[in-house]
């Protein structure tokens, strides 16, 4: 076999950009944090201050999600939509990732997240 027939894939990074005034998004991006011994994740939220940054906080805030993802190439996942792609990136998470292919369950998240992000913008709105 050829050598230079074989490719090696760089394992793709991501950027997790969230509302950290939502208190869920707070935790879990806190959690994540600790999980993400690979360093794989980027985090962007209100006190990041590059140009970038600031370009996505406003993509975020004209989302009805609380988070999104980007990866390497620029494919974004906004909301529940994010979190089996997040999940499936940590060590221990494919096996929660796998759930999500059970019939039913990207509803559910789906309907959990939108409860969760409709709180945010109505706490937001307040305290602006």
């Amino acid at each position: 076999m050829d050598p230079k027939a074989i490719h090696c894939r760089e394992p793709l990074s991501f950027t997790i950009v969230c509302d950290e005034r939502c208190f869920v998004v707070n935790r879990l991006a806190a959690l994540l944090k600790l999980w993400d011994r690979s360093h794989l994740f980027t985090f962007v939220d209100r006190e990041s201050v590059s140009e970038t940054a600031r370009q996505l906080i406003q993509d975020l805030d004209q989302s009805p999600w609380s988070l999104f993802l980007i990866d390497d190439n620029n494919e974004r996942w906004y909301g529940p939509e994010a979190i089996p792609m997040i999940m499936k990136n940590l060590r221990f998470g494919r096996f929660a990732a796998v759930l999500y292919i059970l019939p039913g369950t990207m509803w559910l998240t789906r309907q959990l997240y939108q409860l969760i992000s409709r709180t945010r913008l109505i706490i937001s709105s307040q305290t602006a």
